[in-house]
């Protein structure tokens, strides 16, 4: 009696175990597509991005901080000697280059973003560079750049995504 017991106990465990592993593998919406440095993987509740985002970062910010030290010498000078080219040029470049710095600094590089902070999601393209804009709600973006199939990805999102 207790070996027929013990194995029907065990025959249910295994029901529930093979009925969750059919359901994770049917309902499990996970996409991978592929970055010239990395790769972006929708997952069922968070997006997984593998790039080097931390890098471009502080890369461009530490150049837009150097550009804007030069930039405001060179106002300050333009300012000292009276020449109205470089004082104008120096105030336009230096304050556009803060703000730029400002937008970088406020960017996100997270590399695991569940989608319930997700705002809204965007394919967008700039000359011949496509990339994925996603936008948080704490009013943040993550930008994922060299995209491979934009229109595979576009369609994923249309498809399997309730953000907009």
């Amino acid at each position: 009696m207790r070996n027929y017991s013990n194995i029907q106990r065990q025959k249910g465990r295994l029901a529930e175990h093979i009925n969750e592993l059919i359901t994770k593998t049917v309902y499990n919406m996970s996409q991978t597509f592929k970055l010239l440095k990395g790769e972006i993987l929708f997952d069922e509740d968070k997006i997984i991005i593998k790039d080097d985002a931390k890098k471009q970062k502080w890369f461009w910010s530490l150049l837009l901080f150097f550009n804007t030290i030069y930039v405001g010498r060179t106002f300050v000078k333009s300012y000292q000697n009276g020449d109205q080219f470089d004082f104008w040029y120096g105030l336009i470049l230096g304050l556009s280059g803060i703000l730029l710095l400002v937008l970088f600094l406020l960017s996100s590089v997270r590399s695991i973003i569940p989608l319930k902070e997700v705002k809204s999601m965007k394919l967008k393209q700039r000359f011949s560079n496509k990339f994925l804009v996603i936008k948080l709600k704490n009013y943040r973006q993550r930008r994922v750049m060299d995209i491979y199939n934009t229109d595979a990805l576009e369609q994923y999102i249309k498809t399997n995504l309730a953000v907009k």
